[in-house]
């Protein structure tokens, strides 16, 4: 769908822009409707960054070419020279973008072979309206908005929940491991592709955007790394020890509890107990249990980081789950 709308957006601008220089009386009019479309990228944000490098790009071969030409004559020696030193300074002041746009229109002045005022407005005329146009359809398509993104966090939450559950009936069911793992796995895969449709989101939003849920996502995604650690370590269990009971069923309840809201700060006070209560708890009796106990005390510590991350998000956002409906 996103590249739909860039396809529709690339189109009107070529179109609407070749027209205005057209009618214009400008030369090259045709050039005006190519700028254009360079000017467009998949997001409103990269679409303006990108046109106002392109602008100033452009506007700097412009007057390099025209003093190398007044000085060293209309040549295509002179031409590849001037390429050479273009390049290698947009690429030094990281204005790259306009490399071709720009070597299209210094061409034109070229194409003369001698100097002329018309023809360099008439060149900045080109630029200024393909990228004005260019900028102007990038504000103000109607594109993503943020009840897209809205979606994209039920989707994802949902999807850590089913990771916690899967997690729980693992170690309550360790003969299965491997089936369950590879549900994990899929899972990650979803979350990786939905974070990122919403970096592209998230650059749609322009005036309004204090990135907070890109830092949502990014969130979610530490809390997956987190899980697959807890994953691991579960894969390690060979006996369904009482406490990875306890644990599975505080997991089982930690899945209800992801949200927007901060609900992670409450399980941080009930996991400090549960830890509490296991460090005063008899020593194992053998190898076997000792090396469970491990891998469960493990799998403790990897849920208070999962839930460490959340309340840190809830301290630099404190009013996102109030502000945005899940």
């Amino acid at each position: 769908m996103r590249v739909l709308h860039t396809a529709i957006k690339m189109s009107l601008v070529g179109v609407i822009t070749s027209l205005i220089a057209l009618e214009l009386g400008l030369a090259y009019w045709l050039t005006a409707g190519i700028v254009g479309i360079l000017s467009i990228s998949l997001t409103k944000r990269d679409s303006i960054v990108s046109s106002i490098k392109r602008l100033v790009d452009a506007i700097f071969g412009i007057m390099l070419a025209t003093l190398m030409f007044i000085a060293f004559g209309y040549t295509f020696l002179v031409f590849s020279i001037f390429v050479f030193i273009f390049a290698l300074a947009s690429f030094q002041l990281k204005i790259q973008e306009g490399i071709i746009l720009s070597l299209v229109l210094v061409s034109h002045l070229l194409l003369e072979e001698a100097f002329n005022f018309n023809m360099i407005g008439n060149e900045l005329a080109i630029l200024f309206i393909a990228v004005g146009i260019a900028m102007i359809f990038s504000i103000i398509y109607p594109q993503s908005t943020e009840k897209v993104l809205d979606k994209h966090v039920a989707s994802i939450d949902q999807l850590i929940r089913d990771h916690l559950f899967m997690l729980s009936i693992l170690m309550k069911d360790p003969e299965y491991h491997e089936e369950y793992y590879r549900h994990y796995a899929l899972l990650d895969r979803k979350i990786s592709k939905t974070i990122d449709e919403v970096e592209l989101v998230d650059k749609d939003l322009l005036f309004t955007n204090d990135h907070s849920y890109l830092a949502y996502f990014h969130m979610r995604k530490e809390q997956a790394s987190y899980i697959r650690h807890m994953y691991q370590h579960a894969l390690k269990l060979k006996i369904c020890h009482p406490f990875a009971l306890e644990i599975s069923d505080y997991v089982r309840t930690l899945a209800s509890d992801i949200g927007l809201y901060d609900r992670a700060t409450g399980q941080l006070r009930h996991l400090d107990l549960m830890m509490q209560g296991y460090k005063n708890s008899e020593l194992p009796q053998s190898r076997e249990e000792f090396e469970v106990r491990a891998s469960l005390y493990q799998i403790l510590n990897e849920i208070e980081s999962f839930l460490m991350v959340k309340v840190e998000f809830h301290h630099s956002f404190p009013e996102f789950g109030y502000q945005h409906i899940s």
